[in-house]
């Protein structure tokens, strides 16, 4: 008898759902610390943001306006939840919920195109923990992942030829993803278009009453630009845009997506994705039901691929924009393509099926040890903080390797460990980032000079010829704005004249700056 090709029996049972979610916290909720590169920056805002200006030390270097940004998913969160929670465990909370969000998504949008749970999705449940997260980029994950959800709910409230309801539904949806994070909602408005535009279309070429037809129901979509006109954005404007035409990287973050610690297994695990996808999006298999889904996912994906080739690597500020893009092109074309299980062999739907369960249990148990090793290092670390006194000002200086390249593997992930002494000891740090129109927080430090914000805490060996070298840095500090030097990356202490070793760990050491006599 030939196999099922949609599957096993157990790939559409609940339990499915609940142990997918539960995997997918773990590897967040374990070690004693979140060691995502940038979540110490976001831990020290989210600081400044909910004293509310009570603190008199915090307020001498930070303050914080609320305004109406697209990028504020993560912040709104924190400011429900730390008056109940507590800061840390409140971001902690919020963090865990982002990777479950996501698998919850991508379940949710192999359902609503399939009917039913497919094998490939199973395959893309370890992009939950793709790089962008890793890398701390959490009002972009949270949007991702919303915009996941939403894009499933718009497939399936339009099989039912809930048109209307869905006009009233998305308008304050689409509001909610923009507020989020800008590119959620972007990429939302990609695929959901395309979804309506799809049955319209004759080979590429859409007719007129179906343009029509296409920008009426997606006219909800733009609701949260209307609310832009009535609220503008601050008068500071937007962050820079830069870093065209790096067709390295172009080359490079497609091998990305699920970027950790060990390169082997983790460019190995992409390579099987990638390969994946490719056979799903080529086998065309339109569903019954009056929408040709697969077809407009796979021609969503074709449009943000081409896009991401020639979008710049910065973006009003924001780092890294192109890369964030390629672990969701993944997701969209493993959930939502469907491909034609042959009846037997490594692609018939239930051996497909084992293999993807075998894969998303292995990469997140894997990500489970990385972040639980890097957890405990960061911890390490921290325990410095508890020689700073409060209202201190700290300097942080990282040691990054002399030649940035995807070697090693493992990037530096203390990177931002500065900001749990704004979030602990109320104290300056010099690792916050200032970007117009991207978020909220001002730095007020002037005789910090040059280390007041972000990009001053990264530091390279004495040994490599840089402008940012440990011992250049150092002389360049300016003493009388600092009372402590953390220097991290780096766990041996130095000779350091006008300073003494205060605490060392393994990591880092920290020393006290002795203010010069006259």
């Amino acid at each position: 008898m030939a196999a099922n090709p949609s599957g096993p029996r157990w790939l559409q049972s609940p339990w499915l759902w609940l142990l997918a979610m539960v995997l997918a916290a773990l590897p967040l909720a374990l070690p004693p610390v979140a060691p995502l590169t940038d979540l110490g920056g976001h831990l020290g805002r989210y600081a400044v943001q909910v004293d509310h200006g009570r603190s008199a030390d915090l307020a001498q270097w930070y303050s914080f306006t609320w305004n109406l940004i697209p990028n504020l998913g993560v912040d709104l969160l924190v400011e429900a939840l730390a008056p109940v929670l507590g800061l840390e465990p409140a971001l902690r909370v919020i963090v865990m919920a982002i990777p479950v969000l996501q698998v919850l998504g991508i379940l949710c949008l192999s359902r609503s195109v399939h009917r039913r749970i497919t094998p490939l999705a199973l395959f893309a449940l370890p992009l939950a923990y793709g790089y962008p997260l890793h890398f701390g980029f959490l009002n972009f994950a949270l949007g991702q992942a919303l915009a996941t959800l939403a894009l499933a709910l718009w497939i399936a409230m339009a099989r039912r030829g809930w048109y209307a309801a869905r006009w009233i539904l998305f308008a304050p949806i689409a509001c909610g993803l923009w507020t989020c994070h800008l590119v959620g909602w972007a990429l939302f408005c990609v695929f959901a278009g395309m979804c309506e535009l799809a049955p319209h279309l004759q080979g590429w070429r859409p007719s007129w009453a179906g343009l029509v037809q296409v920008a009426l129901r997606v006219s909800c979509l733009v609701t949260p630009q209307v609310l832009r006109m009535v609220w503008p954005l601050p008068a500071s404007g937007h962050g820079a845009t830069r870093d065209f035409f790096q067709p390295e990287l172009k080359l490079l973050y497609p091998l990305m997506p699920l970027r950790d610690r060990w390169l082997a297994w983790d460019v190995a695990g992409t390579v099987l994705l990638l390969a994946l996808a490719v056979w799903a999006m080529r086998r065309k298999q339109p569903d019954g039901a009056g929408m040709v889904v697969p077809a407009a996912l796979r021609r969503g994906v074709l449009v943000m691929g081409a896009i991401y080739l020639v979008m710049p690597g910065t973006i009003f500020g924001s780092s890294m924009a192109d890369m964030r893009l390629v672990p969701f092109l993944l997701i969209i074309a493993l959930a939502g393509a469907a491909p034609v299980h042959p009846d037997r062999g490594w692609l018939s739907g239930p051996r497909l099926a084992q293999l993807g369960a075998v894969f998303a249990v292995a990469r997140l148990i894997g990500n489970a040890v990385s972040l639980w090793l890097a957890g405990h290092e960061f911890a390490a670390d921290l325990v410095v903080l508890n020689d700073v006194p409060r209202g201190s000002r700290v300097v942080s200086l990282v040691r990054e390797q002399c030649v940035v390249s995807i070697l090693p593997w493992q990037r530096e992930r203390r990177i931002h460990l500065g900001g749990y002494a704004i979030a602990r000891r109320h104290a300056f740090s010099n690792d916050q980032w200032v970007i117009p129109g991207g978020q909220l927080l001002q730095v007020h430090a002037p005789q910090a000079g040059a280390f007041a914000t972000d990009d001053s805490e990264l530091v390279k060996p004495d040994d490599c010829d840089k402008p940012n070298a440990i011992g250049k840095r150092l002389a360049q500090l300016p003493r009388s704005a600092f009372d402590y030097a953390w220097i991290i990356a780096d766990g041996q202490a130095r000779p350091l004249p006008g300073a003494v070793v205060v605490r060392q760990t393994p990591g880092s050491v920290l020393y006290r700056l002795i203010p010069a006599t006259r």
